[in-house]
């Protein structure tokens, strides 16, 4: 069975400036958010490490046997 929620890397908040060829694009570094599998939607969290992030996934997936509903709402 798939999980609800999953640990995805974070959106940029700015468009990188400079091409790819230079190096390792700064968007890698902008933390990690989490992604609802059953409504089909990233929510824009902005936790700083994984180790937060999947914290809060597996928080949230433990308590998501309670409710049927989709909890992308509750921050």
């Amino acid at each position: 069975m798939q999980t609800r929620f999953v640990v995805i890397p974070a959106l940029p908040l700015q468009k990188e400036q400079l091409p790819r060829r230079i190096g390792v694009p700064v968007a890698l570094a902008a933390g990690y958010d989490l992604y609802d599998t059953h409504c089909k939607m990233r929510l824009c969290l902005s936790y700083p490490t994984r180790a937060e992030a999947d914290y809060q996934c597996m928080c949230r997936n433990s308590q998501e046997g309670a409710g049927g509903a989709c909890v992308a709402a509750q921050g």
